[in-house]
């Protein structure tokens, strides 16, 4: 347990590094066919998870910032036994790209992604012409056989993050793949996986939710440079926004990365933002207007987003909250529990939230459900608070951001 007393925010703080960004780049660094040295990777667990299972896939890793990776020998093919502890990401992107080197894959987790369900995946493997065995809908998964199509029709109604492996399996097969996406949500997470691509030399063809890779394509590049992380960031750009002022350094103005939505939506809060290459400064609002998102793109900031909610004076509305059942814990409904403990009327209409915002909560004890988001989200309440916050487990912030209380200096 933690106890975080009520503060405001004074804060200087270097980003951290963006797991989404960096998953992305330790992949396309083992599968390529030159080493790369990666500059600017945490010890994140879900980064640390990723390249684990590209060690025993056969990249090795030497150094740290940089950190110079040696691909694979994609022509040694054996069975793989993978465990990618708490990373969907890597479930989901390692599911295809295992099938360069391997026939024969099982592929298992552990803590709150044992629970989750896998149904998009286990349904494109299919289609690409796998046998797929789970334990309903869930992992461990085995997969077996060769692709054998070169054009899918896919569901992109779970997110992104299967399609971006099939993506970047296709330029390793002999025939490529011909992908269209119907209903993609988490769109700009597959933008930044094409964005990489191309930056690593892979030619893409992009259509109307369509994508065409060409095969037998490799990956050509030296360096990467990891960005910053906009969803650990936007718990202290919360902060500010509802109590204080912060200094981010790090963070790509002109990144694809979702979560850099949560400007826009600080902005119709009231927040006063100022933007340089080196710097973001986020200051207090003075009228805490209430706002109205969308958030099916950017689903990972819903956490925070009802704690900004909890600080305005009045009801702002979430809109898309249909996807967050399945994440590392059911957040619509964790944060529901969150808002009775802080003494917050809500309702929940459709595929929306209204949180009718009084611009304190009661704080008391929170069940982060080991739910990374929501423990940082519970810290930044405490700035509104009116008693302590006791978080009853901490630990899961390493997860994605293991720096988090250190810079948040509580």
């Amino acid at each position: 347990m933690k106890t975080i007393s009520p503060f405001r925010f004074h804060h200087h703080i270097q980003a951290n590094a963006s797991k989404s960004d960096a998953q992305r780049c330790l992949i396309l660094a083992a599968f390529s066919d030159t080493s790369i040295d990666i500059y600017g990777l945490d010890g994140s667990e879900d980064i640390l998870s990723m390249q684990r299972c590209l060690e025993e896939i056969g990249a090795t890793f030497i150094g740290t910032n940089p950190m110079q990776v040696q691909p694979i020998n994609k022509t040694l093919k054996r069975t793989l036994v993978l465990n990618v502890g708490e990373s969907g990401f890597a479930l989901r992107t390692l599911a295809f790209l295992s099938l360069v080197c391997s026939d024969n894959i099982t592929i298992n987790g552990s803590g709150t992604l044992l629970n989750r369900e896998q149904g998009q995946l286990i349904t494109i493997l299919k289609q690409l012409g796998l046998t797929v065995d789970s334990n309903q809908g869930k992992i461990p998964l085995h997969i077996k056989g060769d692709p054998s199509i070169s054009e899918l029709t896919v569901d992109g109604t779970a997110g992104s993050q299967a399609i971006s492996g099939l993506c970047l399996l296709a330029s390793h097969l002999s025939n490529g793949l011909n992908i269209r996406v119907n209903d993609l949500k988490s769109k700009p997470y597959l933008a930044m996986t094409i964005q990489r691509m191309h930056a690593m030399g892979i030619s893409i063809e992009l259509g109307e939710s369509a994508y065409s890779i060409a095969g037998n394509q490799s990956y050509h590049h030296t360096t990467c440079h990891i960005e910053g992380d906009w969803s650990g960031a936007a718990n202290h750009i919360v902060g500010a926004a509802i109590s204080g002022i912060v200094y981010l350094s790090g963070l790509r103005i002109d990144s694809l990365q979702a979560d850099r939505q949560i400007l826009e939506v600080i902005t119709e809060f009231g927040a006063t933002v100022e933007q340089s290459e080196s710097e973001l400064i986020v200051r207090e609002s003075l009228e805490k207007t209430p706002f109205h998102t969308n958030i099916e793109d950017c689903p990972d900031l819903f956490p925070i987003l009802v704690v900004l909610a909890c600080a305005a004076n009045g009801t702002s509305i979430i809109h898309g909250i249909q996807r967050l059942q399945n994440k590392e814990s059911d957040r619509l409904l964790v944060m529901c529990e969150l808002l009775t403990t802080f003494g917050v009327s809500y309702e929940i209409r459709s595929n929306e939230i209204h949180i009718h915002g009084k611009g304190k909560v009661v704080g008391g004890m929170v069940n982060t459900h080991k739910d990374h988001r929501i423990a940082m989200a519970a810290s930044i309440a405490a700035t509104i608070s009116t008693q302590d916050i006791i978080l009853s487990d901490e630990s899961c912030i390493s997860k994605s951001y293991p720096k988090f209380f250190q810079d948040l200096r509580c």
